[in-house]
């Protein structure tokens, strides 16, 4: 498989993604214009202290992806620091955005690569972080329902009517990368399904890399998975890096004074829309979070409130936290040019 000497985004590309998010930023704009008047006095009511608490948990959710990606890559490069882990979940971040979503893991493995990891394992232990990810976030959001499946179902019924389906299509999105990621069967099978591509060279092309990829997949999952410590500790850091997301919209919702949803009510709800909205489309992160949200929360504060609380949870979980991005991303690179250049493996 070649090893490209760069992933990053051109710049003709960020310019138009960084446009596209500001239309989409416009029309979320556009839509909240008749509660407008209620969301800037609700804002208005926040302190200085109180919008830097609310900052600091937006921008720990990439630190502790950070974490996440160090611990996983020392599986392979027992060398790698802690300050690469939090390069790499930079470059994630920002890699998702500037191409619309199509970009996070390529950019860290371009960035891995870069640190002396191998193009192919690159790929694979990124995508054993996003599958511990997804994983974390389907059992956080089933221990909070079974906890309190009666409150939500004495409080609200329309909740409860999507989430079959979001159960099933995050569910089954999980299973086909588990058993891509461990199962020779599966893989066989893929392997196998590969045979019906086009004859084309372009396209036989193709699924060579695909094989070398999947075998290489397999093997890094084999290894991972074998080291139960690691998982344990991948496990905590991603369910620590949940519960501190999942606090934003409690913290905000106090702040404000508003409803007087309780600290666990808001963890089970916010776990319930983030859930939620692995199901729904998205455009660089953005769209499935803000339909979610209002779904959810729609049910337990009035209209305007409802989008206060959005307001500032995008604030801090994704404006803010692209815009350091954008800067970790230009240290990320700077770090790579002070480095030595990798040996082959």
């Amino acid at each position: 498989m070649s090893q490209p000497t760069s992933a990053t985004p051109s710049r003709k590309k960020t310019v138009i993604s960084l446009l596209v998010l500001l239309a989409l930023t416009g029309i979320i704009v556009f839509m909240f214009k008749d509660h407008w008047a209620e969301i800037t006095a609700a804002l208005a009511q926040l302190s200085a202290w109180q919008v830097l608490v609310v900052l600091a948990i937006g921008i720990s959710y990439p630190l502790l992806e950070g974490c996440v990606a160090w611990v996983i890559v020392r599986s392979r490069v027992p060398g790698f620091k802690l300050w690469q882990g939090i390069d790499t979940a930079w470059c994630g971040t920002f890699g998702n955005v500037v191409t619309l979503g199509a970009g996070a893991v390529p950019v860290q493995t371009w960035y891995l690569h870069r640190c002396g990891l191998p193009l192919g394992p690159g790929v694979g232990l990124m995508t054993l972080e996003y599958v511990f990810h997804k994983t974390t976030v389907l059992l956080y959001a089933t221990v909070m329902l079974l906890l309190q499946h009666k409150w939500l179902a004495a409080n609200t019924s329309g909740v409860l009517n999507y989430l079959p389906m979001a159960y099933a299509v995050v569910a089954a999105i999980l299973v086909v990368l588990v058993l891509v990621c461990v199962s020779p069967l599966i893989q066989n099978l893929a392997r196998w399904l590969m045979q019906f591509l086009p004859k084309t060279e372009k396209w036989q092309q193709r699924r060579a890399d695909w094989q070398r990829q999947l075998d290489i997949l397999g093997e890094e999952s084999r290894r991972l998975l074998a080291d139960k410590p690691r998982c344990a500790k991948i496990f905590a850091l991603q369910a620590v890096k949940l519960f501190g997301l999942f606090c934003l919209p409690y913290l905000c919702i106090r702040f404000m004074g508003l409803s007087p949803l309780s600290f666990a009510q808001v963890q089970l709800l916010t776990s319930l829309m983030l859930f939620l909205s692995n199901a729904l489309p998205n455009v660089a992160g953005m769209g499935s979070i803000e339909t979610a949200f209002l779904l959810v929360f729609g049910s337990f504060l009035s209209s305007g409130e409802v989008m206060s609380v959005l307001m500032l949870y995008r604030i801090a979980s994704y404006y803010v936290v692209f815009a350091a991005s954008a800067v970790g991303f230009f240290f990320a690179q700077r770090h790579l040019a002070e480095m030595e250049p990798p040996k082959e493996v």
